[in-house]
């Protein structure tokens, strides 16, 4: 299971001439870009496969930081963030519950279509 939330995405390639303007001004010849990642919205029997932890969002808490306290690394923020249905940390506000789903590995799976 890797930590990065790229790791099923594609990689789309920009060459000069598709964005000439832009590339000419940062004497870029090309750039590499991740594809949109669709995650799975979980059906009613994925969710009685995971349970999860209920905080309450207070002053500096980021999903980054939950997924430190709570998996171990920072790389599964975006797991909080897919679980909670809020993509960035702006969504969510203080005094909001914020859910932090386990088992990780199965989260991981089902949001990714693997499971």
């Amino acid at each position: 299971m890797s930590g990065d939330r790229n790791f099923l995405r594609d990689i789309i390639t920009s060459d000069s001439l598709q964005r000439e303007s832009v590339h000419d001004r940062r004497f870029v010849d090309e750039v590499k870009i991740f594809s949109r990642q669709e995650l799975k919205e979980p059906s009613e029997e994925q969710l009685k496969q995971l349970t999860h932890i209920q905080r309450t969002v207070t002053m500096g808490d980021k999903m980054y930081k939950f997924s430190h306290e709570y998996y171990g690394s920072v790389d599964y923020w975006w797991v909080i963030a897919w679980y909670n249905k809020k993509p960035t940390d702006a969504h969510f506000y203080l005094g909001d519950d914020i859910f932090i789903p386990f088992p990780l590995e199965k989260a991981i799976s089902i949001a990714t279509k693997e499971g």
